[in-house]
């Protein structure tokens, strides 16, 4: 019985894995896009990498307001990032922003990325539903609410917008 139970275990997290970082042709660009659930080694994929690793080397976050958002609690908090693989804005902010996860030690198991294609589409997620109309799009929520959004461009920094959203009661 064991036996089974922890090949079945192995099998979820198998097929969880594989059903991450998928591609498609997307229709408009006749291009290939990362479409749906994602997780980091998405960026390391030649789809990715060059924009990705680019940004991310380039980018310096701001320490000050970096060690103001390490401070924070992120218990009860999740990130949703919806992004596009074809999106000049993702190309700039995706990168700075996960470089500034990484920096305040945020959980990356509760943050869920998801890519859409040009008709801003995903089989994993429903972006008229949650409102998303641009990309890249940060929503926060906190216990399962929504306490904030960065659409597109942050308004100051992504550190100092981010640290507004997350210091709400």
């Amino acid at each position: 019985m064991n036996k089974i139970l922890i090949l079945l275990f192995f099998l979820g997290i198998s097929s969880s894995l594989f059903s991450q970082n998928k591609t498609i042709e997307d229709t408009r660009l006749k291009k290939q896009v990362l479409y749906g659930k994602l997780n980091l080694q998405a960026f390391e994929m030649d789809l990715c990498k060059d924009w990705y690793t680019k940004e991310y080397k380039s980018f310096t976050a701001k320490k000050g307001v970096v060690n103001k958002l390490g401070k924070q609690s992120f218990e009860n908090i999740r990130i949703d990032l919806i992004l596009a693989s074809w999106c000049h804005d993702s190309h700039r902010e995706v990168p700075r922003f996960i470089k500034i996860l990484e920096k305040i030690q945020f959980p990356f198991d509760q943050l869920h990325m998801n890519a859409l294609d040009t008709n801003k589409e995903s089989p994993d997620y429903d972006a008229k539903a949650n409102k998303v109309s641009r990309v890249p799009t940060v929503i926060v929520y906190r216990n399962d609410l929504e306490i904030g959004r960065i659409i597109e461009t942050p308004i100051k920094s992504l550190e100092k917008d981010l640290l507004k959203i997350l210091s709400k009661n």
